[in-house]
């Protein structure tokens, strides 16, 4: 994760300090890497370090080698390199105290860019136990991102928590992280109030109510989802068509339907769906469940035009029925008949039904004569032949 922000100040004393602590040779020897890595002559620095490094005689000039070569080696953004040479200046363990503790954030960082996620833990835990007032939002963001790498989710909580709370407003992807800490566990409930704190924040962003829905979802907190879905569709911040259909499939569920229909009506006007097969089989199961008859026919009637099947056949029937259309049943029935695959009986019961109210008696008879050999329909079929003999006797 090379995007990691690397502060890594150079730490080399000053010339006074270096002087008293340092064998002149040593001394001199230093400075003048000081000098190269001062004027940004980076490889030069390098090679310069890298020739010094046993020469030297002491102890802290070798810690002060190795510490500088690491951090010549993050200007080079050569950050495994540089992983090396400053663990070799911690493990020395002659630097002032405070090179020494901030030498644990440095490795802290350099292994999180090198992917080293438990190293990455363990040194930035010590770093800050030592200097805890020091602890930034972004230390904790770096914690809680290394945790969620080795997919510690239960630790990932309290430092993205304290991130957060370092901030009046804190980025988006903090408050994510914290909702897919709470998500890996299973933790819905928590989840979904970080969600809501996400969306106090930034309330016109599409894919956090989306994630709200769904979290409700995985609750299993169906009104719950709905509310939420319908507060941002009728906010205008939901209006994509999977937006619409989620919507309507909602409402159904909750036993809505007429409000169902009205939005994907809406949908269908604003030209945001398409009134393909799966939009309009949405509409015409709207409107029969509102029993709203004639706008479940026209809406039946324009999913026929497109994508004609048995079963949307037999409810433009059974809705042209209900309004008493009784020729244009007829008719529908019959294409019904034609692409039907298996049993007929239903539609053939609803045929001659439908060809007595026209006074087509001959044909109703035949037809009802077809649906008496369905055994779960006989009864019925031969109900209607009885009454079908009262009124027109046979010849």
């Amino acid at each position: 994760m090379r995007h990691f922000l690397i502060i890594i100040l150079l730490l080399l004393a000053s010339p006074v300090s270096v002087a008293s602590q340092l064998p002149q040779r040593d001394y001199q020897l230093l400075m003048q890497a000081s000098d190269l890595i001062g004027a940004e002559k980076y490889a030069e620095a390098y090679a310069h370090l890298l020739s010094v490094k046993e020469k030297v005689s002491s102890t802290y000039a070798r810690a002060l080698v190795s510490h500088n070569l690491g951090q010549v080696e993050v200007k080079r953004e050569r950050y495994k390199q540089a992983l090396g040479y400053l663990g070799e200046a911690y493990a020395l363990n002659v630097l002032p105290r405070g090179q020494q503790t901030s030498l644990l954030k440095s490795l802290a960082q350099l292994n999180c860019i090198e992917e080293q996620w438990e190293d990455c833990i363990g040194y930035l835990k010590q770093w800050m136990l030592k200097m805890p007032d020091n602890v930034s939002g972004e230390d904790n963001l770096l914690l809680a991102q290394a945790y969620s790498q080795t997919e510690q989710w239960s630790e990932v909580i309290s430092p993205i928590s304290r991130a957060i709370d370092s901030r009046e407003v804190a980025p988006e992807s903090w408050h994510q992280l914290k909702v897919i800490a709470h998500s890996r566990q299973s933790h819905w409930r928590a989840a979904i109030r970080e969600q809501k704190r996400l969306i106090s924040r930034y309330a016109d962003r599409p894919g956090h109510w989306r994630q709200l829905v769904s979290l409700h979802l995985q609750a299993k907190d169906h009104k719950a989802a709905l509310a939420d879905q319908r507060i941002a569709f009728e906010r205008g911040v939901l209006r994509e068509r999977n937006d619409y259909h989620l919507l309507a499939q909602m409402m159904l569920r909750a036993q809505i339907p007429y409000f169902a229909g009205q939005v994907l009506e809406k949908g269908l006007a604003r030209g945001v769906l398409e009134p393909d097969a799966k939009t309009l089989r949405l509409l015409s199961r709207s409107w029969i469940q509102a029993r709203e008859s004639t706008k479940a026919v026209n809406a039946l009637e324009w999913l026929n035009d497109v994508a004609p099947t048995e079963q949307s056949l037999a409810q433009l029937a059974r809705a042209q029925i209900d309004l008493q259309k009784w020729s244009a049943a007829q008719h529908t029935l019959q294409r019904a008949i034609e692409s039907s695959q298996g049993e007929q009986g239903q539609l053939q019961l609803l045929l001659g039904i439908t060809r007595i109210k026209l006074k087509h008696y001959d044909k109703a008879r035949k037809a009802l004569v077809v649906a008496a050999k369905d055994k779960q329909l006989k009864t019925a079929a031969e109900g209607w032949v009885s009454y079908l003999d009262q009124i027109s006797p046979p010849a």
